[in-house]
């Protein structure tokens, strides 16, 4: 969706009690998922718990449940059919996202499986909070990889350099300006009644602080010129129609689809007029540790949207 539809001015009434309505329907889900997650729980029930869960809740999954078992750092979704089970002595990541009414949430956290690394989560959370405490508006986003980078290297960490936070608008989660976890050189700003999703992500002071994709993808977006294009099958217009139906534009998975648009869907892959996002690993797999909260950010401050 276009950046019309974002929060670009102070929000109204209505804005505001529909982003923390998704806000702490995500706190509350993270929450309850959280008590869930133990050895030998398959990844693919706790996802579909998380998003029955949003649904039961009157909301809508904004993308996908994502499980991040040690080295995968983002966008794996199980399938139908794996049989992919949480492992003692893992470190978990949970990242969830809530819609309503076109309004996004976004919100991670990192559980100790009795973990070799477990220190990870609490560098992850400590940087979180660090940043949090800085928000204003006007706030230089290289100020704020710097104070995520600072915390990692004092505990003796690394900052995933290639994974950043991001600006959330109305039907679009990844809108306009990206927040690095590194110092950069970036001169852009926080602006004041935006909405930013922050989100560290920490490994091993050796490993690179590099993610690579991975040959894996089962997260999906339609793109904008899908309908538009030429030579259609009637078979391939009515799954697309189905793919924008259920997922409003928004990252999905082919297990929310019908049977007959799933076995469509790699046509449309194929031709480019669906977008893949590869399943993010660290480069020589070491552990990655990740903390999640979305914010509205204010002159003087910010709202944390997702403590519930």
């Amino acid at each position: 969706m276009d950046g019309s539809k974002g929060v670009v001015s102070e929000p109204g009434p209505n804005q505001l009690d529909r982003l923390r309505q998704a806000g702490s329907i995500a706190a509350s889900v993270l929450r309850e998922a959280a008590l869930r997650v133990r050895p030998g729980v398959r990844s693919l029930a706790l996802c579909e718990w998380v998003e029955a869960r949003i649904r039961e809740l009157g909301a809508r999954p904004a993308f996908p449940c994502n499980i991040g078992i040690d080295s995968v750092a983002a966008h794996f979704t199980p399938t139908a059919s794996d049989d992919v089970e949480i492992t003692a002595g893992s470190l978990v990541k949970i990242d969830i996202g809530v819609e309503l009414d076109g309004y996004i949430t976004d919100t991670a956290v990192t559980l100790d499986m009795r973990s070799p690394h477990g220190y990870l989560v609490d560098v992850a959370r400590e940087a979180l909070r660090n940043v949090l405490g800085l928000l204003r508006g006007g706030l230089r986003v290289a100020e704020i990889g710097g104070v995520v980078y600072e915390t990692a290297t004092r505990y003796g960490c690394k900052p995933i350099a290639n994974l950043s936070g991001h600006e959330i608008k109305r039907y679009n989660l990844h809108a306009g300006v990206s927040i690095p976890n590194i110092p950069t050189s970036d001169s852009q700003r926080l602006e004041s009644c935006h909405i930013y999703a922050i989100e560290p992500f920490i490994t091993l002071r050796d490993a690179p602080g590099l993610v690579v994709n991975s040959k894996i993808v089962n997260i999906f977006s339609v793109r904008d010129i899908s309908l538009r294009a030429r030579g259609l099958t009637p078979g391939e217009q009515d799954a697309l129609k189905e793919i924008i139906d259920v997922s409003r534009g928004l990252p999905y998975t082919l297990r929310w689809l019908s049977e007959r648009t799933a076995m469509i869907h790699q046509h449309l892959y194929r031709r480019g007029l669906v977008f893949g996002y590869p399943v993010l690993v660290e480069k020589s797999g070491a552990p990655v540790s990740q903390a999640e909260h979305t914010v509205i950010v204010y002159e003087d401050g910010c709202e944390v949207l997702t403590t519930g």
